[in-house]
């Protein structure tokens, strides 16, 4: 049965205290900007179910994350996309990465758990935390001078000299686009791409596909 004006208000609603309860406390950098989302939610019969829903996967997420690696906190984002996970980050070796996946693909809901989590450098090759902030500026740029895609809609880190892309966007013509202008970023070496573009209603959802 198709939901009553009153039935999406009240869903709109009720994300929207989700997104004003989550403003309490500080948080991990997220792929989409609520706000926007909340106003598609209106519109559409299924967005307020997915939106409430992607939230609290999200929020089961990092505390299953932060239960098993408290460590990680500061070094993992974590991000949800229509009940799909993304683990982007730098780990300390191959048993922490493990603990951190074991940890997503046990919260209950999640259709797929992706991951760019390198072991992080020690020494001479460690990583600069101002030059990486400056390389994501720069790629934040690129994306918004030289890609199609909806810059609300995706989130970038940088480890290193390496760019992560996550997010939902219109087209595989977004997800070209910005992925080269990424790649097309002076200092930037290499792009990993969680883009991808919502599946069409009643086809089966992807299985954590990745694109390199």
């Amino acid at each position: 049965m198709k939901p009553s004006p009153r039935d999406l208000f009240v869903l709109a609603l009720a994300a929207a205290m989700l997104v004003s309860a989550a403003a309490l406390a500080p948080a991990p950098a997220q792929a989409f900007t609520p706000y926007r989302m909340l106003v598609q939610a209106v519109r559409s019969p299924e967005r307020p179910l997915v939106f409430v829903q992607d939230r609290r996967l999200k929020m089961n997420l990092r505390k299953a994350l932060l239960l098993a690696e408290p460590s990680t906190a500061l070094s993992v984002s974590s991000y949800v996309a229509g009940a799909h996970a993304y683990l982007v980050g730098w780990v300390k070796d191959d048993a922490q990465r493990e603990s951190l996946e074991r940890a997503a693909r046990g919260v209950a809901g999640l259709l797929s758990v992706s991951v760019y989590l390198p072991e992080k450098p020690t020494g001479d090759d460690a990583p600069d935390s101002a030059s990486e902030l400056g390389l994501k500026a720069k790629v934040m740029a690129a994306l918004v001078a030289n890609s199609s895609a909806e810059k609300t809609n995706v989130a970038v880190d940088v480890l290193g000299s390496h760019a992560v892309l996550v997010g939902v966007v219109h087209s595989t013509a977004d997800i070209q686009s910005a992925v080269a202008a990424a790649k097309g970023t002076s200092g930037i070496t290499g792009v990993t791409n969680f883009l991808h573009v919502p599946l069409a209603e009643n086809t089966k959802p992807s299985r954590g596909l990745l694109l390199r």
